[in-house]
């Protein structure tokens, strides 16, 4: 008898064991506050509207999307559709799209320099986004044969240093062929040749040098980074180098983080010998409200959380949130943060919650164009 008793004694134990278990996974965590139910979430709707504002998406591309501010508070928007097709959109102070240009090229072979379109594989550019022409442009190139003499190499450096707006640097190298010693007639076979290619710009003329000289001391990888940062929601972190930080906004507030069951996910250990390891995620939805003048948008999206790690730059009341994704496989599509953008010149903003894509938010009555 006394041996039956302890049986059952264990298995009543272990059952309460694996519902515990379970119920530490899989059940729901907490409960949603009211105030919370009337959230939109965020891409249910192709447009959401609260009091006298909307948010809806405007584009959406298979690279992260570019951006510059142009004269008149024109903003371009460089957009990667498919493998091939890059399209450049013009938006007005009003908030609408007034003009496009499609380029069909690798979206490696383009250069996006501060408003110039720049494709590299066929040495042309494009002044659209200041005048509209759509007609490609040949680069003029400067000593691509390397015959010009370190005087005049120097010279062009000196000026172009103190003169151009904008200076796009990229390296390149090449073999030189053999070539045979007068006296002996025997092949030598140069080093290789590293050189610098400037692409720059010059009353509406663009132009390309070429040059062995060292531009470090004048064109560092700091001004390059900066150069094509081309993001209105971003900047250079000048405090860790090489990073890139979110601009931080006041429209933008977390409010509440709904944890709706907890899972443990198992993920690889980074190749080689290195062991996997487990990371435990709470499946949920985040509350934010995003302010607009003097309304607010209340937006909902469902996303998976790691408590343990404080990496991102959402804050509830003070506190991090810790590493929200978007998934829970790898590689982690991570939310940094939400992101905006408002210009005292726009009747408009944008807004993001991912690199690829681009909302609009305005004023329901507000006129278009």
């Amino acid at each position: 008898m006394f041996y039956w008793c302890c049986v059952l004694m264990f298995i009543s134990l272990f059952a309460i064991f694996v519902f515990r278990y379970l119920l530490n996974q899989n059940a729901t965590v907490n409960d949603l506050p009211k105030k919370f139910h009337y959230y939109h979430t965020l891409d249910s709707l192709k447009v959401i509207k609260s009091g006298n504002v909307s948010i809806s998406r405007l584009l959406e591309s298979t690279e992260d999307i570019q951006y510059f501010l142009a004269k008149e508070n024109q903003i371009i928007v460089y957009c990667v559709s498919g493998e091939n097709e890059n399209i450049f959109y013009k938006i007005s102070p009003k908030g609408t799209i007034t003009d496009s240009l499609a380029i069909h090229c690798r979206p490696t072979h383009i250069a996006f320099i501060k408003g110039f379109i720049i494709n590299k594989e066929k040495h042309q550019f494009y002044n659209w986004s200041f005048d509209g022409n759509r007609q490609a442009i040949s680069i003029i190139a400067q000593n691509e044969q390397f015959d010009w003499n370190l005087g005049k190499q120097q010279q062009l450096l000196s000026n172009i240093s103190k003169s151009a707006s904008a200076v796009y640097v990229a390296y390149d190298s090449d073999s030189p062929a053999p070539t045979k010693s007068p006296k002996e007639g025997i092949q030598t076979i140069p080093s290789m040749r590293t050189y610098a290619i400037l692409t720059y710009f010059s009353n509406g003329q663009c132009f390309q040098f070429f040059t062995t000289l060292n531009v470090d001391e004048q064109f560092p990888y700091s001004y390059t980074q900066e150069l094509l940062l081309n993001n209105l929601f971003k900047r250079v972190n000048t405090k860790v180098k090489g990073d890139i930080e979110i601009i931080k906004t006041d429209n933008i507030h977390y409010r509440y983080f709904q944890k709706l069951k907890r899972e443990k996910v198992r993920f690889s250990g980074g190749g080689g010998n290195t062991p996997g390891f487990d990371v435990m995620l709470y499946h949920g939805n985040l509350y934010t409200d995003v302010v607009f003048r003097s309304d607010t948008l209340r937006l909902k999206e469902f996303m998976y959380l790691d408590e343990k790690w404080h990496s991102s730059d959402i804050e509830i009341e003070g506190k991090n949130l810790g590493v929200v994704t978007k998934n829970k496989g790898q590689p982690p599509h991570i939310i940094q943060a939400y992101m905006y953008y408002a210009n005292p010149e726009l009747a408009y903003a944008l807004f993001t919650n991912n690199d690829k894509k681009l909302y609009l938010i305005k004023s329901i009555n507000s006129s278009n164009e």
